[in-house]
């Protein structure tokens, strides 16, 4: 299924690593699939308010050992130049995806997940969110 280039998706990031605050950026780590695995979580989001962002992650997402510092939205225009896929994955919500396939190659990997990084946006949880 082909999204619109404009629609936005969010990846959820539990660890301070994978963001820096100060340079306002998310960092390549964010959009590393885990070794072995072709696919990246991620929600559609256009269509919510940041509120309901934050609930999704809290409550598909978040667990009690991982707990949501950040996230990074980009639009899925970006992951079709990256030469990936938007695939519509309904569970654990209607809203979820998975940008796939990312390449086995860990040079290849690091290179997309650079490219997403830099195109993405920082958004940090909000104070009445945590």
């Amino acid at each position: 299924m082909n999204y619109s280039g404009g629609e936005k998706l969010t990846r959820f990031i539990f660890s301070k690593r994978h963001f820096s605050v100060e340079n306002k950026t998310v960092k390549y780590g964010a959009f590393m699939p885990p070794p072995n695995i072709a696919d990246l979580s991620v929600f559609r989001i256009s269509s919510l308010s940041e509120s309901e962002v934050w609930e999704i992650g809290r409550r598909y997402v978040e667990t009690e050992k991982r707990r949501l510092k950040a996230r990074a939205d980009l639009l899925i225009g970006d992951v079709y130049e990256s030469n990936l896929e938007v695939v519509p994955d309904t569970q654990p919500h209607e809203l979820h995806a998975n940008i796939t396939p990312f390449p086995i190659d860990r040079k290849e990997r690091d290179r997309i997940a650079r490219k997403l990084a830099l195109a993405s946006e920082l958004v940090i949880i909000p104070p009445e969110e945590t």
